[in-house]
């Protein structure tokens, strides 16, 4: 099973699924791809990302985060061919968390960016991964949340009561619930509020 993609909106827990997954899964098997900032040009840290996306128009931010995961993809691709068969690829933000995040951008980021259509990038992003998953086995493991109000609370105070943020956050929730399944990934959907180890284990016996 060499990719397993982690989606889900901010505070769902991705990165917390991930660290645990890596946690429990053989050593010599289990690498964790690079984060999606790391393919940013204009991010040097996770600290840099907010700064940003405050200081950069809402369409260069979209358009910025598909390249970002279509390069990552590529690069994880070369890491199978270096490692070979066996090794489990764990993958912090996929497909579907990242189109519907450069959707939210778009949306929320004031009436002159309305008119710019990030469609045919994430074609390009569904075209990738479909030939990604053509050649390897891939699943997409799903932190499904229905409402805000269950994990707002694992939030900062600043991102709490920023209203642009809680903007964006109730357009990605909108565009994540709406965002149709992707070519080839096997998909795992899991209550976002739902005890660790349970959902732990639930992606293991599936992978």
């Amino acid at each position: 099973m060499p990719m397993v993609f982690v989606d889900g909106v901010d505070g769902a827990g991705k990165t917390t699924m991930i660290q645990r997954l890596a946690q429990s899964l053989p050593a010599p098997t289990v690498h964790v791809a690079d984060p999606l900032w790391h393919y940013l040009p204009a991010v040097t840290a996770p600290t840099d990302f907010a700064s940003w996306v405050m200081s950069t128009s809402a369409a260069e931010v979209a358009i910025a985060i598909i390249d970002a995961c279509i390069h990552r993809l590529a690069d994880i691709r070369r890491h199978l061919e270096l490692r070979g068969p066996g090794t489990v690829v764990l993958v912090d933000r996929g497909p579907r968390t990242v189109a519907a995040s450069a959707r939210a951008h778009l949306a929320t980021g004031g009436p002159a960016e309305t008119a710019v259509d990030p469609e045919s990038s994430i074609r390009r992003l569904r075209a990738t991964i479909g030939q990604a998953a053509h050649a390897d086995d891939c699943m997409a493991v799903e932190l499904r949340v229905t409402s805000y109000d269950a994990i707002l609370h694992r939030l900062g105070d600043s991102e709490r009561t920023d209203p642009r943020y809680l903007r964006y956050l109730r357009a990605f929730l909108q565009y994540f619930e709406a965002e149709t399944p992707w070519p080839g990934l096997r998909q795992i959907v899991l209550d976002a509020t739902a005890d660790l180890a349970t959902n732990v284990g639930s992606v293991q016996t599936r992978l």
